[in-house]
Formats: C-alpha cells, structure tokens, sequence
C-alpha cells in the first residue's frame, strides 16, 4: 500500500537530513515489519537522525528490532475513567474544553 512506500521515503529521507521520525502502532502493521527491519539496517544515517517506534506487544514482532532498540514502555493509568480521560488529553484536547461529567 501507499501507506508502506510514504513511511519508507520518510525514513530515508530523514536519515539523511539527520531529523527524526515517529512510525506508530507497528502491531497493526506485522507483516511489514521485516521490511522496515531491512531498510533500517542499510541505511548510512546522519548523526543526528532518530527513530521512535511504537507498538503493541505482538508475539511475531521482529526481535532484533527489539534487540536493537532502546525501548520505553508506558502502561495505561489504572481504572477506565483515568484511561479515558489520558486518551482524550492526548487524542482529542478540544473535547477537554467542554464540560464532561465522567
């Protein structure tokens, strides 16, 4: 898909151009992850490049990616109301600025 072929040129273009880039929610893109995995591993990047990745545990994840990364993990606050509420702050803001009795 064109989606695959974007975040490619993406990730080549600012590996040369030493920016960074965010790839989100890999799990839902597991077939395309040794793809990714093999583009990463011929590139000749600037110093300043970086490379955030996020993703769902998924038990067919590529593990040298996993091995080769520097991974932070971030768990959900407890309790549904707290969830919500993250999920809106980071989602949605201008829902925020109504008044929302949860």
């Amino acid at each position: 898909p064109w989606q695959s072929q974007y975040a490619l040129q993406q990730l080549r273009e600012c590996a040369v151009k030493g920016m960074w880039l965010c790839l989100k929610n890999l799990h839902l893109v597991i077939a395309w992850a040794p793809v990714l995995e093999k583009e990463i591993n011929a590139l000749k990047p600037h110093a300043n490049f970086r490379l955030w990745l996020t993703a769902e545990p998924h038990l067919k994840f590529p593990l040298v990616l996993l091995e080769s990364s520097l991974k932070v993990t971030y768990e959900s606050p407890p309790g549904v109301k707290k969830n919500l509420l993250r999920t809106y702050e980071h989602g949605v803001p201008s829902l925020l600025k109504r008044d929302i009795n949860l």
